[in-house]
This record gives C-alpha cells, structure tokens and sequence, in this order.
C-alpha cells in the first residue's frame, strides 16, 4: 500500500523541522521544504527523517518571492502523486510599534505568513481535487490571534487572518472531503536549541505559563495527524489553541507601553 504523504512548508528547521519528523513516525513520506537560508540544516533534517524508514525529499523556494507558492507545488508535482496532508507552517516573527512599523518590514511578515500561506492552502487544494484524495490542511497561527502581546500589531492581525481563512478554505474545500483546521500554538520548543539561550530561556518564561511549560513541535505534530485521521473525520474550520493557557491570561498596562508618561 501507497505510503501516505505530508507536505510541511518551513520544515528545514525550527517548528517544522520538529513536526516533520513526528509525522514521519507516524510513518507518513515527508515533503521538506525550506527557503534556502539554512541548507546544511534542511539537508540533515532530511538525512534523520530518512533514519527513520520514509521517504522525504527536499524542496528549496523563498516564500517572499512573487508567485512562489506555484513554483513550490510545481517542484512537488514533479517527486510525488498523492498528498494526504499539507501543514503551512512558514512564517516570519517580526513586530515593532504601530507608530514605528515601515512598509519592510510590514511586506517581510506580509508576504510570507498570509499571502504565501493563502496561495499554498489554494495550491494543496488544488492538488488534493485533482487527486481525488479527501486530505487534510492544517494551518499554524499563533496564540497572537488571541492575546494582545505588545509591539506585534502586524504579526498578530496576519496570524488572526490566518484563523477567519481556515474557515473560508474549510467551507470552498467542504465538497472535495478536504479538511482544513487550525493550530494556533504560543511558545514552542523545537526539539533543539534553535538559537543559543533558547532552553535557558525556556525556563524563565514557562514559569509565566499558566501549565509552566513551552509547546513541544512534536506535540503539535501529534494533533496534526490526529486531525488528519478518520478520528477527525467531522471536523473542519476550527481553530485549536495550543499554547499551555496563556491565552487565559491578562497582562499589566505596562506590557504594553502605556503606563508611563
């Protein structure tokens, strides 16, 4: 039997690179994708997801760029005929003041969490009609659609855009028995320490957290399969928060920069 296939954009590395191979335990065929700035790391994380039995083939592409999405699907076309599970996981973490942000570095969040992240999600629902393959799509916000975390006006209001989407690509999608859900995560533990500090800081700031700990991007793996399986057959359009309960949370008026004068 045809091994199944999942397909994790921004998978070279960081939250997808721990979600790629989660999903390839579960003993899906992985499509890697990553934007071209860390090749060494994309390369050995294929070289582990291969360690474990499945298949996995790499495919480099800046999301940043103008029609990139097509570009990305094309290159897929071309290595794979089934795809049973589409995880957009790119993004870019980049905030800033209201009154501060410049259009830069508005486009640099702009174009690859929402604008490349909806021509993906159109590009797997085109592949999985084609295919006649009822797959699922699983799209990653952020707890910043919840939570007014300060300096992220940009960054939130994308990922809060990437929420009302799930439930337009969910309805369009309904008639093919393609599912779409959300996974909106806080802090999260990539499995390595992605930058220097990262675990020291992990400590601090989980004790902030109302369960005291960061989001394991195999636990965020685990609910993707979980969706993606005859379990979730019903469910579709929703949004689940995955973020330890901070999203229960208030923050003090000086969080935010309003307290002072």
């Amino acid at each position: 039997m045809e091994k199944k296939v999942c397909f994790i954009t921004g998978s070279g590395s960081g939250n997808g690179r721990g979600m790629a191979l989660r999903m390839a335990e579960h003993g899906y065929d992985i499509a890697l994708h990553h934007s071209g700035r860390d090749p060494e790391m994309a390369e050995n994380t294929a070289a582990l997801i291969r360690e474990k039995g499945v298949r996995c083939e790499v495919f480099t592409e800046d999301l940043f760029q103008p029609n990139a999405a097509k570009r990305l699907f094309d290159q897929f076309r071309g290595k794979f005929d089934r795809l049973d599970v589409f995880v957009n996981n790119s993004g870019r973490t980049l905030g800033g003041k209201l009154l501060e942000m410049t259009e830069e570095t508005f486009d640099n969040v702009d174009r690859v969490n929402w604008k490349a992240a909806y021509f993906c999600v159109q590009q797997a629902g085109l592949f999985m009609k084609e295919k006649k393959i009822p797959g699922s799509i699983v799209i990653i916000s952020s707890n910043h659609h919840l939570v007014n975390f300060g300096r992220t006006s940009a960054y939130a209001s994308m990922k809060e855009a990437l929420v009302r989407f799930t439930k337009y690509a969910a309805l369009e999608f309904s008639p093919y028995g393609i599912r779409v859900n959300c996974i909106a995560p806080g802090n999260i533990n990539p499995g390595y320490e992605k930058r220097p500090g990262l675990f020291q800081k992990e400590k601090t700031v989980a004790k902030t957290v109302p369960l005291k700990r960061y989001v394991k991007s195999s636990e965020l793996a685990d609910i993707t399969e979980f969706l993606s399986s005859p379990a979730a057959a019903s469910i579709t359009g929703n949004t689940l928060d995955v973020d330890g309960g901070m999203f229960l949370l208030n923050y003090d008026i000086d969080h935010y920069g309003l307290g002072k004068d």
